[in-house]
């Protein structure tokens, strides 16, 4: 398993820019698909993090074949950014579903990633770079 570290927590909460990240699946046959999201990014602990599904059809439906997920993660300012790789589950009730549904009430579910490998998106000589 892949660990957050105090300066990826940092960034996920205030050094993105956009707020928007984007999740990636692939259906059964390898079809991939990506999806922008925005309104709940959550760390659970350090090996864990989640996002709202609003309006995720694609995404939901390949998750229940295929669990890999991948969370791209950057600032275009400062060409910063994370790639956070790992197993989804999607959870419909409890405490990260009504947090979610307070920033967003129209999140019914929210996908927990468990990460297995974390990489850096920074522009350069280390992009790429695995880093958990």
């Amino acid at each position: 398993m892949a660990k957050l570290t105090a300066e990826m927590k940092t960034f996920l909460a205030s050094g993105r820019d956009p707020v928007t990240v984007f999740v990636g699946t692939a259906a059964n046959d390898g079809m991939p698909n990506i999806s922008a999201k925005g309104t709940f990014i959550h760390v659970v602990d350090d090996e864990t993090l989640a996002y709202a599904d609003v309006y995720s059809l694609k995404t939901m439906e390949n998750l229940k074949h295929n669990p890999h997920v991948v969370i791209a993660v950057v600032n275009t300012k400062t060409y910063k950014g994370y790639q956070f790789k790992g197993i989804g589950e999607i959870v419909d009730k409890g405490g990260l579903v009504q947090e979610a549904q307070r920033q967003n009430p129209l999140a019914k579910t929210v996908t927990k990633v468990k990460l297995h490998s974390i990489y850096l998106m920074d522009y350069g000589p280390e992009a790429g770079k695995k880093v958990g």
